[in-house]
């Protein structure tokens, strides 16, 4: 069968086409660069649909047939290259073009302020029963977690994976409010207000519980201990600080790449 006969939609192909798949051509230069290697991988492809046999019946490239292709094969890649490290130029560009606070500030509106996070925290019963048997930090951390954490209407506050153990705040500027990054005196400020929320809820408890504590040995001496656990917690220290920044920026914590691509898929 002529090999033209094969060519798709031949009627509508332009007179410089190849005789193998069809793909029209300009210039003749061009048409002849693509003949050399369509033509290897039409036979090629032909060949394993007939078996082996055929392979070893049909004509070998001469050595200049084989140096063109190499050629070609060269070409081709070495363009690949380029584009790809122009693509590559381009992403870094656009990798340090990225600034946080301005990207927050142009994207993220949160429904509070963090100045107003406070209100939005609560200590509960069972958070002082949890806290009577385990440290303060994994307290706080339950607190934060029902909160904070697992609130998405909020966001008040971020964190990203390409700044650890940074924080990142949505607070008044004089007239207007805007992102920015969280002080250690206003981290630990924040703190502190909920370290006496914290205060308030034990002593209610004990209120409750007074002719239990008074009645029974054990829970005054676990009660003593509570409040010795809770009144030794100095946020001040950088080792208690650096602990709490530690548990939050585990929860808080979002790739900033992730968020970013979502903006531009919209």
């Amino acid at each position: 069968m002529n090999k033209l006969s094969e060519i798709p939609n031949r009627i509508k192909q332009p007179s410089s086409c190849c005789t193998y798949c069809g793909r029209g051509y300009k210039t003749r230069t061009g048409l002849d660069k693509h003949l050399i290697l369509c033509e290897v991988i039409y036979k090629t492809t032909k060949n394993k649909n007939k078996g082996n046999k055929c392979i070893e019946e049909e004509e070998l490239p001469t050595q200049r047939r084989m140096y063109q292709i190499i050629l070609e094969l060269s070409q081709k890649c070495s363009k690949l290259e380029q584009q790809l490290e122009e693509i590559n130029k381009w992403v870094v560009k656009k990798k340090k073009k990225i600034n946080v606070l301005e990207w927050l500030n142009g994207n993220i509106t949160p429904t509070i302020q963090f100045d107003k996070l406070i209100d939005v925290i609560t200590v509960t019963e069972e958070d002082i029963k949890y806290l009577l048997h385990n440290p303060f930090i994994d307290t706080l951390n339950e607190i934060f977690s029902r909160c904070i954490f697992q609130n998405e209407t909020l966001h008040p506050i971020y964190a990203f994976v390409q700044k650890p153990n940074v924080f990142y705040i949505y607070e008044t500027n004089q007239q207007e409010y805007i992102w920015k990054e969280i002080s250690r005196e206003i981290l630990i400020k924040f703190l502190n207000l909920v370290h006496r929320k914290i205060s308030r809820a034990l002593s209610e408890w004990k209120k409750i519980n007074n002719d239990i504590i008074k009645s029974c040995d054990s829970t005054s001496m676990l009660y003593d201990k509570t409040m010795v656990k809770l009144m030794s917690v100095e946020f001040k220290q950088e080792s208690t600080l650096s602990k709490v920044r530690t548990m939050m920026y585990s929860k808080i914590k979002t790739d900033m790449k992730s968020l970013i691509e979502y903006e531009f898929e919209c």
